[in-house]
């Protein structure tokens, strides 16, 4: 059976303030509940997101959370920690939260909240981000994580944790073959992923990095581009 694994924002929500598309998450849930294909969720949000969106869309699997930090069953509630996180990022998870607040005190920017191994630096003017994201480097250089950035945010995570470890986890936990394996995503947050997974496809909303790397890229953007994904997977997998 092929199995899809597929990002959430950008993807299945919209960005901020806009709305959802619940009658394409209506068809994507009806094509779910058929069981032609494994189908869950890879992303940087954290379990009680994907379990909302993953209930909207009746997943019945693993989903992959916080960068592939976590697997997270949206029916059992079960929470599985990867296992390549480093030791010594429990040691210093406070005193890295508590650095990230130093950093960002004062301005139009928060440390995400809900989000148990990995931390997301998030603001309403994204012009901000560049002025910390140095900062947070230095400050943080012995910290044992990696740092990366997106449009929407910057996002610090344990080191060596990113989707391709996470799809390969999901992989070993779910006793998936990675070649039975179809990735969706949208930005180039999602490029690891792609790595992780034998074919790869993305929404017409793409970046241009991303529209260069996938295997298909579907005309239409969003829940819609997902749902033509899942309607050519068997093709694309060919």
């Amino acid at each position: 059976m092929v199995s899809i694994l597929c990002d959430v924002d950008g993807c299945l929500v919209p960005g901020r303030g806009e709305m959802w598309d619940f009658a394409g998450l209506s068809e994507l849930a009806e094509r779910n509940h058929s069981r032609e294909f494994t189908f869950a969720l890879c992303s940087s949000r954290p379990a009680p997101f994907l379990e909302a969106v993953a209930r909207q869309l009746l997943i019945s699997d693993y989903c992959i959370c916080e960068n592939g930090a976590l697997l997270y069953h949206p029916l059992t509630k079960e929470a599985i920690l990867n296992p390549i996180i480093p030791q010594d990022f429990f040691k210093e998870q406070e005193n890295i939260h508590r650095i990230l607040e130093e950093i960002i005190g004062g301005k139009e920017i928060v440390v995400e909240v809900g989000k148990s191994y990995t931390f997301s630096v998030n603001t309403i003017n994204p012009e901000l981000l560049p002025e910390i994201e140095p900062v947070i480097e230095e400050r943080l250089a012995e910290a044992p994580i990696d740092i990366s950035k997106s449009s929407r945010s910057i996002e610090i995570v344990p080191r060596g944790i990113n989707k391709a470890e996470g799809v390969q986890f999901w992989c070993e936990i779910t006793n998936t073959d990675p070649d039975r394996v179809l990735a969706i995503g949208d930005t180039d947050n999602d490029l690891p992923m792609f790595s992780a997974a034998a074919r790869s496809a993305a929404p017409a909303n793409c970046s241009e990095l991303v529209r260069s790397s996938v295997d298909y890229v579907s005309e239409y953007p969003m829940v819609r581009g997902v749902l033509d994904i899942y309607v050519k997977a068997k093709t694309i997998m060919d």
